[in-house]
């Protein structure tokens, strides 16, 4: 799973919003993509969630051995503390097991429990009377900046053509208790007056330094010239972007003897993370063939 654009910029202060891209130019490549988006919208090439990331994980199974090429374990056991907060520490009072590194996304049931899966242990008790409730979170670096949601038709100029687009955020209103916050984008793309357009529906997560949460795009629709001989079409990009890495969590455990155990169990993940500095959910470009 490597990454399909290699410059990560760091995260800009006073980032101004991206919604769609000025002027007449037809972007060829990639990079270009990226360089235009992340003038706005810029990505760390590390990212942390708060809390089990519920919204925005890759339903495909992730496995270790493609989380480790390029975040292997033992640096996400050492990013942990410093960005998830003191409650993943392990003291050395308690026996400590593990860590427990699991093969796969789908290898998240946790045997200490009655094979619990991660998602409905995060914020649960402790199994500790005075322990505080299983902390959740996520590690990750940058695997995919800026995917591609939605693509409109490819239009042979020398023409003109117009697009509509708009974008609505909920929240996810059944997050609970030790679940990350993120929610739902709703986006369209509409070519011509009467012709059908395209939707799409997807989850994020907001990171630990999400500053500007995203909000709705209102309507708008633009009219384009596609210069002669060019082929040229419209892309919605998330202001966001994949990274992988790891779901963690802190286990407590007292056994019916009365006897005290810990660990840390990481599980490979990948999640779509919003831009931290930006409010609009979605970049549109003009895309050259």
């Amino acid at each position: 799973m490597a990454s399909t654009l290699i410059a990560v910029p760091l995260l800009a202060s006073a980032a101004a919003p991206a919604m769609a891209e000025d002027g007449n130019t037809y972007l060829k490549t990639e990079q270009e993509v990226f360089d235009f988006i992340s003038r706005s919208a810029p990505l760390n090439q590390k990212e942390a969630i708060k809390g089990y990331p519920a919204s925005g994980q890759d339903s495909q199974k992730i496995k270790l051995d493609d989380v480790e090429k390029v975040y292997p374990h033992d640096q996400a056991l050492t990013d942990v503390p410093s960005v998830l907060g003191t409650g993943f520490d392990l003291p050395g009072s308690i026996p400590t097991e593990g860590p427990d590194i699991r093969n796969s996304s789908s290898d998240d049931k946790e045997p200490w429990l009655s094979n619990q899966d991660a998602k409905s242990m995060c914020g649960q008790p402790s199994e500790k009377p005075d322990g505080d409730p299983m902390p959740c979170g996520f590690v990750g670096v940058l695997d995919t900046a800026y995917p591609k949601m939605l693509g409109g038709s490819a239009v042979m100029g020398k023409a003109q053509f117009d697009y509509t687009t708009q974008a609505t955020v909920g929240q996810d209103t059944s997050q609970t208790s030790g679940w990350s916050v993120g929610g739902k984008v709703s986006s369209e793309l509409t070519e011509g007056a009467d012709k059908a357009g395209t939707e799409l529906n997807f989850t994020y997560s907001e990171s630990t330094t999400t500053t500007n949460k995203w909000t709705t795009m209102t309507q708008q629709t633009n009219k384009y010239d596609v210069p002669d001989g060019v082929s040229g079409w419209v892309e919605g990009r998330a202001n966001g972007g994949w990274y992988i890495g790891y779901t963690v969590y802190k286990l407590d455990f007292v056994d019916g003897n009365g006897n005290e155990k810990q660990k840390m169990v990481l599980i490979p993940a990948r999640v779509l993370i919003q831009a931290p500095g930006n409010s609009v959910p979605i970049t549109f470009v003009k895309r050259q063939g």
